[in-house]
């Protein structure tokens, strides 16, 4: 299940292909052209960097097996020292790399071999993300925020106020906490999680879930190994705690 939301192309988004297959990353390079992106491309890391140093972007489709540095170290890299939405592209068999592309701060990631359709609709949604943190610097609160175990979540922008700290929320982390804040007190299978925050079908193997998990327990939690918020439900999956 994919975003339904329409989108309409901004001109003015640019991305940035890291694919060192030439016929994979000229397929993407035609269709986001024709779809009215900026696109540029790069088959190394290095080529990324210079890019980058050239003209900043929005969006980097990243290519988890490079040449050199692979696509994990890279995606760490951009996370450290860019603002700009991350989605890996990951073979159909390696389970290991979506789990591992999350873990690194990847937005989303999609599965080779592709639909064109697919990727659009995946990009669309992370430059949403990423257009509407950068326009609520500082964060205009929205009249949807959640509060939970005294910390603040504002679904719309991604900002999360907790334990005296602000902090901005990838895409797939805000829908997650969001999802088990409107839900507390009710355990919410691993599967329905995939289906209503990552659009895709469950599968016993993808541990993606638990690595978001994982990831919003170090923001929200002050001790993420004895967890008191988000609670694991065994068998079954997690639940935030209704607080007395």
């Amino acid at each position: 299940m994919l975003d339904s939301e329409p989108a309409i192309t901004d001109s003015r988004s640019r991305i940035l292909i890291v694919e060192d297959d030439p016929f994979v990353r000229d397929i993407l390079d035609i269709y986001l052209t024709s779809e009215g992106y900026r696109v540029t491309t790069a088959g190394s890391g290095q080529e990324m960097r210079e890019r980058l140093a050239a003209q900043p972007v929005d969006l980097v489709l990243m290519d988890v097996k490079l040449p050199g540095e692979d696509g994990f170290t890279l995606t760490r890299y951009l996370r450290s020292h860019h603002k700009v939405g991350i989605i890996i592209i990951t073979t159909r068999h390696e389970t290991v790399d979506k789990v591992v592309g999350l873990e690194c701060g990847a937005d989303d990631y999609v599965i080779k071999p592709f639909e064109e359709r697919e990727v659009l609709a995946r990009i669309r949604s992370v430059l949403r993300r990423v257009s509407d943190q950068a326009a609520a610097v500082p964060a205009p609160a929205s009249g949807n925020r959640l509060s939970f175990h005294g910390m603040t979540l504002d679904p719309d922008n991604g900002f999360l106020q907790a334990n005296g700290h602000s902090q901005t929320l990838t895409g797939h982390e805000c829908r997650l906490l969001a999802h088990l804040v409107r839900h507390a007190g009710q355990p919410q299978g691993r599967e329905e999680l995939m289906t209503q925050v990552l659009h895709r079908a469950w599968s016993p193997l993808d541990r993606s879930i638990d690595v978001l998990i994982t990831r919003l327990r170090q923001k929200v939690e002050t001790d993420p190994r004895h967890p008191a918020v988000i609670k694991t439900v065994r068998g079954t999956g997690y639940v935030v705690s209704v607080q007395n």
